[in-house]
């Protein structure tokens, strides 16, 4: 009996240090969805970029809190819509244990986005096939009707800065892309790119899917437009 005042004093700080088996520091953060890694019937990492610029490839936790089937992510590819992630940072690599729609403070219905793994109606798999013109120099042809959008990216940033431009559903949209970057320009959604070739590209399609598209350098991350198709 003359050991319990001790064994109470171990007890007592063992569970002010958090030793009574609590589970690893949870931080929540808040970005776009750039990559989906697997397919729509088992997501593999995907990988997010904050709204602090932080690039992530998360890993979904098995036993995660997710109110929506993962093939949800692929519609977060698509529109460029926020996703709030509960994020893990002690795994390796870091695990994604709860996730819901950043622009709301409700948790998706369980009953609306019923337990399966079949493709989301608006799937990015039915997106149009990238068009011929994607390599094309920027200067060597007439542009067809529509909106024309010109870029320039010096040492990685876009003159000018970040801006938003409006299409309309079925308008041609023309991407010039001049500068010195030496990467690719992806457009979310649409799954087009332009191979840079000394800096210089454009690409030419069909505004066909609704939505907010973030457009990127690939190999950097680094947002350098957003199209809105309404």
């Amino acid at each position: 009996m003359r050991y319990a005042p001790a064994l109470a004093g171990v007890l007592l700080v063992l569970t002010a240090c958090g030793g009574s088996g609590d589970g690893p520091p949870v931080e929540t953060v808040q970005g776009v969805v750039l990559e989906v890694n697997g397919d729509l019937e088992g997501v593999e990492s995907f990988v997010l970029r904050t709204d602090d610029g932080e690039v992530l490839e998360l890993v979904p936790s098995p036993d995660g809190d997710f109110r929506f089937p993962l093939a949800h992510l692929y519609d977060h590819l698509r529109t460029s819509e926020p996703l709030s992630v509960g994020l893990d940072r002690s795994a390796d690599p870091p695990l994604a244990v709860s996730m819901r729609d950043a622009d709301s403070s409700a948790w998706h219905d369980a009953e609306s986005h019923p337990d399966t793994t079949a493709a989301p109606e608006a799937s990015v798999v039915t997106a149009p096939p990238a068009p011929s013109t994607t390599t094309v120099p920027a200067t060597t042809e007439a542009d067809p009707p529509g909106v024309v959008i010109d870029l320039t990216i010096t040492d990685g940033s876009v003159e000018g800065g970040v801006r938003r431009v409006a299409a309309r559903v079925g308008q041609w949209v023309t991407l010039r892309v001049s500068g010195n970057a030496s990467d690719e320009v992806h457009i979310h959604g649409y799954d087009l790119y332009i191979e840079l070739i000394e800096g210089q590209g454009r690409l030419t399609f069909e505004a066909s899917i609704p939505g907010v598209f973030e457009v990127e350098l690939e190999r950097a991350h680094t947002l350098v437009l957003q199209l809105e198709v309404s």
